[in-house]
């Protein structure tokens, strides 16, 4: 209680010491405790025998309440005293500034940065900048004791071989009391600028609490405005690709359903005897078409094979695919081109003939886009199936060569690993090593290891390629995906290096333009 009046007495004390007035008050006054640690006011009572009456407890206990309640007295009357000179201090400028001339009271106005008035309003405005200024300075000297304090107590809480080691560390010799060293340590931690630096890190603390409170776009709004870089490629890459892989990127390719597997998925369940009537009628037509597929089939392998070795080469040239093979071969190749074109044009036709409202849940359905005309969306669709097909074939492609892989990996294991592999897996045991390997290849197929591994290769694939792209085509990507490509402890990070470097950004525009002059009255 007795440091906490002094502290008051000394912020209540403006002067032109400032800072190192305080600091020095709050110096010999340890070193006063340290010569003199027992005052008269001392709340800590007398050593007194190990067993005391009950009177003698309820005397001491009426004395440290007394001496508790003419202490918050004292620091009552103490605010009051400080008060009472901040007032009296503002009466006497108030006077003399009324005294001033005009163009005087003027010019500290324009000094102080203040926007000029009438007289009575520049006085005023003059007072409370003024009484703001010593309104600061207080609050510093008050910081400046609170960190002088927590510094004494923080050492007064270490062990006395600590004390010793530390002061050894720092120079500081001799036969000493605690208290001795503490004041030592005090100034040697003074000298070395501790009071700067606990308050520089107490405001760095402050400030990277205020910008950890802000919302992701205030605080790319300071980035922008200080010219900070809040955005990191890697990390852009990684959520980009996180959110892809949510969306089902890196998944196995799904052929679309046609529209009779569609038509019986969403088929209600009705009465039997008309399910399998349609059934059978539908199995009769699905014979009759597949019968009619085989004859045209049959007949334009037919035609042909009529042709020369020379035709069949110009044939396949001409749609783009490579002449290997005997005539035979050649035939065959031909035959599979020719046909997946009469189905592309058949579906092509079949798409064409839809109605525009069909056709265009038909896009939807496909996550596609239906704008254009008729025939673009038709395009579109044909498009998106083809690539469909594409990745579904590359894919089997990828799941070969894993296999391929797992394969070599497992072949060199003994018949009995392979057995014990089998037994772990609750798989058929076999006897041959062959069929166990079969049986582990059918497994990961089966249960998704191939997949995984699909995944992981994809997923490190797209990362290499993201990362090779720009900053502004990241951004991009990450707008389109939904992927979040800033991080707050990062946005944090580089603005307080930002503002250790060049100082604080101000925030609020309004406050960083000086303020508006008024317009002058024109004299009637």
């Amino acid at each position: 209680m007795v440091a906490k009046r002094k502290a008051v007495i000394a912020a209540a004390k403006v002067g032109k010491a400032g800072k190192i007035a305080v600091e020095e008050d709050a110096v010999e006054e340890m070193q006063e405790e340290a010569v003199a640690p027992t005052g008269k006011k001392s709340k800590k009572p007398a050593a007194t025998p190990a067993k005391k009456g009950k009177k003698a407890e309820e005397h001491e206990e009426a004395e440290e309440m007394e001496v508790e309640a003419e202490e918050e007295k004292e620091e009552v009357n103490e605010e009051e005293v400080a008060a009472k000179l901040e007032e009296e201090q503002v009466a006497a400028r108030k006077k003399e500034l009324k005294g001033m001339y005009l163009d005087d009271l003027k010019q500290l106005l324009s000094t102080a940065g203040l926007e000029k008035g009438k007289k009575e309003d520049m006085i005023a405005a003059l007072l409370a900048h003024e009484a703001q200024i010593r309104a600061d300075i207080k609050a510093k000297e008050a910081r400046i004791r609170s960190v002088v304090v927590q510094k004494k107590e923080e050492l007064e809480g270490m062990a006395a071989p600590a004390l010793k080691e530390l002061c050894t560390s720092m120079g500081i010799k001799g036969v000493l009391s605690k208290q001795e060293r503490i004041v030592q340590l005090l100034k040697e931690w003074q000298d070395n600028d501790g009071v700067d630096k606990a308050l520089a890190q107490i405001a760095f603390d402050q400030r990277k609490q205020d910008l950890f409170s802000k919302e992701q776009p205030a605080l790319l709004k300071i980035c922008d405005k200080a010219g900070v870089d809040a955005f990191v490629q890697e990390v852009m890459v990684e959520r980009i690709v996180k959110r892809e892989f949510e969306m089902g990127r890196f998944a196995r390719p799904t052929l679309p359903q046609t529209e009779e597997a569609e038509a019986s998925t969403g088929q209600k369940k009705g009465d039997m005897v008309e399910a399998l009537l349609a059934n059978e009628s539908k199995r009769k037509q699905e014979k009759e078409s597949k019968k009619q597929e085989e004859d045209a089939a049959a007949s334009k392998r037919k035609e042909l094979r009529s042709m020369s070795a020379e035709e069949l080469k110009k044939q396949l040239s001409s749609k783009g695919q490579e002449i290997v093979g005997k005539k035979e071969d050649m035939v065959e190749a031909l035959f599979a081109v020719l046909a997946k074109e009469e189905a592309a044009a058949k579906k092509k036709k079949e798409l064409l003939s839809m109605p525009p409202d069909e056709l265009k849940q038909l896009l939807s359905s496909r996550n596609l886009t239906p704008t254009g005309k008729k025939n673009d969306m038709v395009e579109a669709f044909l498009a998106h199936e083809a690539k469909m097909i594409e990745e579904s074939r590359a894919y089997a492609a990828k799941v070969e060569e894993v296999l391929a892989k797992k394969k070599e990996e497992l072949e060199t294991k003994s018949a009995s690993e392979l057995k014990e592999l089998c037994a772990g897996k609750g798989l058929k045991l076999g006897v041959a090593k062959a069929d166990r390997v079969e049986t582990l290849l059918e497994e990961a197929k089966k249960d998704g290891e191939v997949d995984k591994v699909l995944v992981i290769l994809a997923r490190d694939a797209r990362r290499e390629e993201l990362l090779s792209k720009d900053k502004a085509a990241l951004k991009q990507i990450c707008a389109e995906t939904g992927a979040d490509p800033l991080v707050k402890e990062v946005m944090v990070e580089r603005i307080l290096s930002h503002e250790s470097e060049v100082g604080a950004v101000v925030e609020d525009e309004k406050a960083a333009e000086p303020a508006a002059k008024k317009a002058r009255r024109s004299a009637k």
